[in-house]
């Protein structure tokens, strides 16, 4: 595992299960919201899977399951992936109290068994904002594919580059030039959540940003055939963008 990996590993351990439970609630109270209408949990993602039953899904850093076990309720086949053991304890607790199976590989994303996981899905899925944990967004991409069954589908969600340029977002991460591709170091998402002392303690992450134009090309000359891309508001200003969503078929 690559030494900037284990820093994110350090940072999305730091007291991640008690987090969960004081924003999301317990694994029980999760559940129960999770199985009310799991529809209505996946948000405008849902939009983007033609159906849920039976098809074969990773989920690309699936966090503590807010969206995999949505899924799962609706009938898919969900393997998460994802970096911190207490993201899974979480997940698993919060399915097995939802009544539904997921299965969870706590594993670095550039190191997925692709013996095992090669061509194995139907549907690739991120959101929440993830390729900025990634240095390399072409080997990302190139293993996104790998992934896939022919003619699969990647669903991938997250923050547009507008953040790059703009610290009205309130994104707290350093301002730099839109066309930076220098490595920079930053907090993790939750800890602007925690008061200062606590937040000094939190490991800190490192970043690479990238533009519209290395996103899509990326996507693109790695295997897949670009079919869409939206924009969508930021959650703290409607009136600015602040996500995209870019649907993708293996070639």
């Amino acid at each position: 595992m690559e030494k900037y990996s284990l820093q994110h590993k350090k940072a999305w351990e730091f007291d991640t299960y008690d987090f969960w439970v004081r924003t999301a609630g317990t694994p029980k109270e999760r559940a129960k919201k999770d199985k009310e209408n799991p529809l209505k949990m996946l948000k405008q993602y849902a939009n983007y899977f033609e159906k849920f039953e039976g098809i074969e899904i990773a989920n690309i850093c699936g966090s503590c399951g807010k969206k995999a076990i949505p899924l799962a309720l609706l009938g898919a086949n969900v393997t998460v992936f994802d970096i911190s053991e207490a993201n899974k304890k979480y997940a698993i607790e919060t399915a097995d109290a939802a009544g539904v199976k997921i299965e969870y590989e706590v594993c670095d994303i550039m190191e997925i068994d692709m013996d095992k996981y090669a061509e194995s899905f139907d549907v690739v899925f991120m959101e929440g904002g993830i390729l900025h944990y990634f240095h390399d967004i072409n080997a990302f991409m190139k293993i996104m594919n790998n992934l896939l069954k022919t003619e699969g589908k990647m669903i991938c969600s997250d923050f547009l580059p507008f953040s790059q340029i703009s610290y009205i977002l309130g994104l707290q991460q350093p301002t730099m030039s839109y066309f930076a591709t220098e490595i920079f170091e930053g907090e993790m998402a939750h800890a602007r959540f925690y008061n200062e002392e606590i937040r000094k303690q939190i490991p800190k992450c490192q970043y690479r940003k990238y533009t519209i134009s290395e996103i899509i090309n990326s996507i693109i000359e790695n295997g897949f055939s670009l079919e869409r891309f939206d924009e969508h508001p930021s959650w703290e200003n409607d009136k600015f963008p602040g996500e995209f969503t870019a649907i993708a078929k293996k070639r």
